[in-house]
């Protein structure tokens, strides 16, 4: 069983993945699972205890943050890996995956909350927006990407100074529970959820500004994981550990020391101030001074353990083995999630004539239901792994990857080749003997000379 489950994690350190990254995000995947099912199933009362607190935002607001650095990052070394290919055929490539993972983002939210919900502008619309944004990133230096990234932190206060995004969520905002006890006002969270109005002018407010995972200022840490990534790719990461740790502990204390600063000022300070409480929606100058903190802090620890300190062996764990297959089958996992919390709700309506989205049950009870959804997605992406994750969400973006982009590319290849070598067609008789070779090569399962591997057999991951 240990041999078997292995296997991905082997798979991984062969093909010279890093499993920091890898680490990381199936981590952070996790955790957002966990999270979700509290906050969609955990009712008024457990959004006073510790449990819920922690979960939401002692791992929810850092997670989401550490997931979008570690995909900007995996671009670096998915670019590395395809170093061999054009601009343009990687153009493609990035415009392929980025209008994929746009459209699986509406189509999950059209399906866990109904059609007229689709312009909440989660996660997976932002990553599939950054991910053609990054590719234009390519050709810059990492200290112009750094000033970008800095330069949408400073100016998103400013920005959504004088839009009125508190009306969106709800008019006005509460202290979080539980942590206002010890620090009143530090943390900050909206009265209501946010509320998608279907005109042209409001969506594109909230893809830009005002929805959950709007592109300013969340852009930011995609860019910050390119940087990371040339880091890694250029083999000067380790030397880099000290600094980054030292740096992110200096932005969290920043963080939080403007944030206690802030406890005094309004609680809308959180959507134009530099000097306001911490807040995760929207994500508030303190929050992101805090989110880039932390992770720098904790990447650097788990680098060093993971990748400098790699040993033959090292890592090859079933908790390791869980993390590397929940990065791999990132997409896939992050949709079904949302189907399970979303499809569970809708059932308990159709049986109760209640949505009880919210107040379902208390905390305990509510993270029991997130393992349960956890072990239950673990298993499915178990089974699909066995499959060679065949009509999972990965294996379609990679088999409309090789359709327009790189099977595209090859053909130009071969148009090249052809203008400058005398090609002589063989003769009738020739061209039998070929047929006969290819027709007994696929009947004894031996590829047959000069014939592609079927993509289908090849690993699928959401970072290649």
């Amino acid at each position: 069983m240990i041999g078997a489950m292995s296997a991905s994690t082997d798979r991984a350190r062969a093909s010279g993945r890093v499993l920091t990254i890898d680490a990381l995000r199936g981590f952070s995947l996790i955790g957002m699972v966990l999270v979700h099912f509290m906050i969609y199933f955990g009712n008024e009362a457990s959004a006073d205890t510790w449990s819920y607190f922690m979960f939401n935002h002692g791992l929810g607001d850092w997670g989401a943050a550490g997931f979008l650095v570690m995909m900007g990052a995996s671009q670096v070394l998915s670019w590395r890996k395809h170093a061999d290919m054009s601009e343009r055929v990687l153009l493609k490539r990035a415009l392929i995956r980025g209008g994929y993972i746009f459209a699986v983002g509406l189509l999950m939210l059209a399906l866990a909350w109904g059609p007229f919900q689709i312009w909440q502008w989660d996660i997976l619309t932002l990553m599939g927006f950054c991910t053609v944004l990054v590719f234009f990133c390519r050709k810059l230096p990492s200290w112009a990407i750094l000033a970008l990234a800095a330069a949408i932190a400073v100016c998103t206060p400013w920005l959504r100074n004088g839009l009125n995004l508190a009306s969106l969520w709800g008019g006005d905002f509460t202290q979080v529970p539980v942590i206002s006890r010890y620090f009143p006002g530090i943390l900050i969270d909206p009265a209501k959820e946010y509320e998608v109005i279907w005109s042209f002018k409001e969506i594109a407010r909230g893809f830009l500004l005002a929805g959950y995972f709007p592109v300013l200022p969340w852009s930011l840490f995609p860019m910050l994981g390119v940087v990371l990534g040339r880091r890694i790719v250029s083999g000067k990461i380790r030397g880099d550990l000290p600094w980054l740790a030292a740096s992110g502990i200096a932005l969290l204390g920043l963080g939080l020391g403007l944030a206690y600063a802030g406890t005094g000022r309004p609680q809308s300070s959180i959507i134009d101030g530099f000097v306001a409480p911490l807040s995760f929606y929207p994500d508030s100058f303190t929050m992101i001074l805090t989110q880039t903190g932390l992770f720098l802090a904790v990447f650097s620890i788990v680098y060093f353990f993971l990748d400098v300190r790699r040993r033959s062996g090292y890592g090859t764990g079933p908790v390791m083995t869980v993390l590397i297959r929940t990065s791999g089958f990132s997409l896939s996992f992050y949709f079904m999630h949302y189907m399970l919390i979303g499809w569970s709700l809708g059932i308990i309506w159709l049986f109760t004539r209640k949505y009880y989205i919210a107040d379902l049950m208390g905390s305990g009870p509510a993270l029991l239901c997130g393992i349960a959804g956890l072990v239950l997605l673990e298993a499915i992406i178990y089974c699909w792994e066995k499959r060679e994750a065949r009509y999972s969400l990965e294996w379609f973006l990679v088999v409309l990857t090789n359709r327009f982009a790189v099977l595209s590319a090859a053909r130009a290849g071969r148009a090249g080749a052809a203008a400058h070598v005398d090609v002589r067609l063989p003769s009738r008789r020739s061209r039998q003997g070929i047929k006969r070779s290819a027709s007994s090569a696929r009947s004894t399962g031996s590829p047959g000379r000069g014939l592609p591997p079927s993509p289908a057999r090849s690993r699928l991951s959401s970072g290649s």
